[in-house]
């Protein structure tokens, strides 16, 4: 497969040009196979200086390794194109294996890959905790995972949820820096973490708690389940951030995407059914 691209700046390093236009795990790949890299159809080097106007291409060899077994399963199909699909996540299912957990949507996505004759190698650009349900997307290939880097620029996401009481703010903003915690695999609020950034706004009341939208400006683990707990209005069924109320699983959903498709820059817009209730 071959990468191609104009350099867009003058005088500057091929590495450099190299990392504006493709995604780190891309870049790390092409330097770690020793692709060959042409410019103007000669071999070049990644420390030599290009210009604007430059053609750059990339003879991109694809890895194929899969570490995980495979599992039969019906995957739920939202949108498939040559390029990405959107697929719906069920709840108490990992987005990625572990090897305390070795079962996961990605395991989904590739034996229906296989199943259909397709190519192993996706990537998962948003991913969800096991006890977040929703919609999911999936690139096929680097090259489009790339195009789509980075996710929180490139998709909107959006999320419902099911929080404890009543806001006396139905829209806000809340913003923060988020780290994990020395101890343990939770996050924590912290002025040397990560900035975190989501937005909400209360959709329904009811006696003693709000369905609620949140959209995300960053996508930091946990950070929907942090930030409600940090105002005292934590998700319900969250054993993690929450509150004992005997609840038994997480009423979060991600159930809206919409990003503008970089093969031909139409807008797409996908959302399922609130299943919180």
């Amino acid at each position: 497969m071959k990468i191609e691209f104009i350099v867009k700046n003058d005088n500057v390093r091929l590495s450099e040009e190299l990392k504006s236009h493709l995604s780190r795990r891309l870049y790390k790949h092409i330097k770690g196979y020793k692709c060959e890299i042409y410019v103007n159809g000669n071999i070049c080097e990644t420390y030599k200086i290009v210009n604007k106007g430059d053609n750059v291409s990339v003879l991109y060899i694809k890895p194929n390794d899969i570490k995980w077994d495979l599992y039969e399963s019906k995957l739920n199909i939202i949108y498939e194109d040559k390029h990405y699909l959107i697929v719906y996540k069920n709840k108490d299912l990992l987005t990625i294996p572990t090897k305390i957990n070795p079962k996961s949507l990605y395991q989904e996505v590739l034996y229906y890959l296989k199943s259909t004759n397709q190519e192993l190698n996706v990537s998962i650009l948003n991913r969800l905790d096991k006890e977040t349900r929703g919609l999911v997307m999936v690139a096929k290939d680097t090259i489009s995972a790339s195009l789509m880097q980075p996710t929180h620029e490139k998709m909107e996401r959006r999320y419902l949820a099911l929080c404890h009481g009543i806001f006396d703010d139905k829209t806000g903003r809340i913003e923060n820096r988020i780290r994990r915690s020395d101890d343990s695999n939770k996050r924590i609020i912290s002025d040397d973490g990560q900035i975190a950034i989501t937005n909400y706004k209360v959709i329904k009341e009811y006696d003693n708690y709000s369905l609620v939208e949140f959209i995300l400006e960053t996508g930091r683990t946990h950070q929907i389940r942090l930030h409600t707990s940090s105002i005292n209005h934590p998700i319900l069924g969250d054993k993690l951030y929450g509150i004992d109320d005997n609840i038994e699983d997480l009423k979060l959903l991600s159930y809206y995407i919409m990003y503008t498709d970089p093969y031909d820059s139409s807008s797409k817009i996908f959302n399922c059914e609130n299943d919180l209730l």
